[in-house]
């Protein structure tokens, strides 16, 4: 599932932390920290940002991969093919 994105003085983005789980997982996992970038706001600092497209560019390597999610009672583990 892809997220939405937001622009900021023209700059399109994702924040991993309001990515899904799963996704913000792999994300600190599996993509390029170097790309992973900063936006300062007018009052804060945005420091998990990921330009737009180089989201939908792990997205397309990723979409055929397999996670695990874990059910809300914690007991059982069920592998899922995630669809983009």
């Amino acid at each position: 599932m892809r997220t939405a994105s937001e622009i900021y003085k023209g700059i399109e983005f994702i924040r991993i932390s309001s990515l899904p789980e799963d996704q913000k997982s792999a994300i600190w996992t599996s993509f390029d920290q170097e790309k992973i970038i900063k936006i300062l706001k007018v009052d804060s600092l945005l420091n998990d940002c990921i330009l737009y497209r180089d989201y939908l560019d792990w997205m397309g390597q990723n979409s055929g991969k397999s996670i695990t999610v874990k059910k809300f009672t914690g007991e059982e583990e069920r592998t899922l093919l995630r669809t983009a």
